[in-house]
């Protein structure tokens, strides 16, 4: 099949996403009649029946051509799109699929706080969970804009997660990052600097008021620095208090984690609140 440059259901009109006449009834006619109790199987079966062309010269629909269409969030208006159905038409099509995924592994409330905190290491972007009870190794965590994944049980993830956390009570040093605190720029201090530039590039800002508005960026600055210290300050003190357990600590995790970076070769790194990062100690 060849590449699809834009969702089905859209055309590009002056560079722009738009509802295609056609298309986008197929899609809305996609969600209503999933919603409505009919199958993955069946719909495709239907739509290849009727000869309607998924991408130019093909009309062969199979259940997986069904399924990126009810997952695909750009119906209901992201990343630019116009939306061609009301969320709770999404939300529902979505819950259906869900419970009726046989080869979707069940979860427990920790790997579920784990799912939307994990970034790849190397993009940021967020990582998908996905899992095949066919596999020797069901669940495997993807990065689909760098393009690697790496099989992980829920356990082992759980196990680093609890492993970096323990360390991090035993030393809770660990928590201030080291050297000098890198540039922080809050969105106060990013409007203020565009200020400045549109004021300088004018000509008509006097000398007075750029030097007051270069001391207001760096207050702005500060502050921000202020608040880092503040916040690994607290973070030094929630270590210390607690205690290394085996188990997964989830009210300290929350408090003192931001955000669950994974790399392509697999290792977990634990980006704190004050955007330190922390990696497995390796004795």
């Amino acid at each position: 099949m060849s590449n699809r440059y834009i969702p089905y259901g859209y055309k590009f009109e002056a560079g722009q996403p738009v509802p295609h006449p056609d298309e986008s009834q197929i899609v809305g006619e996609i969600f209503h009649r999933y919603c409505a109790g009919d199958s993955l199987k069946v719909i495709a079966e239907d739509l290849t029946y009727r000869q309607l062309e998924y991408s130019p010269g093909k009309t062969s629909w199979d259940k997986a051509r069904i399924k990126r269409i009810l997952e695909n969030s750009r119906y209901i208006g992201s990343d630019e799109y116009p939306a061609l159905i009301q969320r709770e038409q999404f939300v529902a099509a979505n819950l259906k699929k869900e419970q009726t995924n046989t080869n979707k592994l069940t979860i427990d409330d920790d790997t579920k706080l784990f799912k939307e905190l994990t970034v790849c290491a190397k993009c940021g972007k967020k990582v998908t969970r996905r899992t095949d009870s066919r596999s020797a190794e069901p669940v495997s965590w993807k990065c689909s804009d760098c393009g690697w994944s790496v099989r992980m049980s829920d356990d082992g993830f759980k196990a680093q997660v609890i492993s970096i956390l323990n360390a991090l009570i035993d030393t809770p040093d660990t928590a201030s990052p080291d050297g000098p605190a890198p540039e922080v720029r809050t969105l106060e201090s990013k409007r203020l600097l565009n200020e400045f530039h549109r004021a300088l590039d004018s000509g008509k800002a006097s000398e007075g008021e750029l030097i007051k508005m270069v001391f207001q960026i760096g207050a702005a600055n500060y502050q921000a620095i202020d608040s880092r210290e503040a916040v690994t300050a607290r973070l030094m003190a929630d270590f210390t208090k607690a205690s290394p357990s085996t188990d997964f600590q989830r009210e300290l995790f929350q408090r003192t984690v931001r955000r669950i970076q994974l790399s392509p070769n697999g290792p977990l790194a634990l980006e704190l609140q004050n955007r330190h990062i922390v990696t497995e100690r390796k004795d």
